[in-house]
C-alpha cells in the first residue's frame, strides 16, 4: 500500500507551496517533511511538491548526503 500515491494531494500541495513561496521571499527558512499518511506514498509527494515549487521559481537546497560508510574507531580490531 505504501508503494504509491494513493490520494491525489496535488490540490493541496499546490496551496502549500503557494503559500511557502510567500514565505521564502522574506527569507524565513522553511524545513518540509512529507510521510506516506499524507498521499500514499512520501517520496512521490515529495517530488511532486519539488516541480511545484521550482514552477513558482523556488530555489532547493537539498540536505547534506549523509556518509555511510563505517565510522572510524580508536581502537581497531
Amino acid at each position: 500500500m505504501w508503494d504509491k500515491v494513493i490520494v491525489d494531494r496535488h490540490a493541496e500541495l499546490s496551496q502549500w507551496a503557494d503559500v511557502l513561496e510567500k514565505v521564502g521571499r522574506i527569507k524565513i527558512p522553511i524545513y518540509a517533511y512529507a510521510n506516506n499518511h499524507y498521499a500514499g506514498h512520501g517520496p512521490a509527494t515529495v517530488e511532486m511538491f519539488k516541480l511545484l515549487w521550482r514552477a513558482r521559481g523556488g530555489e532547493l537546497n537539498e540536505p547534506a548526503k549523509i556518509n555511510t560508510r563505517a565510522p572510524e574507531t580508536l581502537f581497531p580490531l
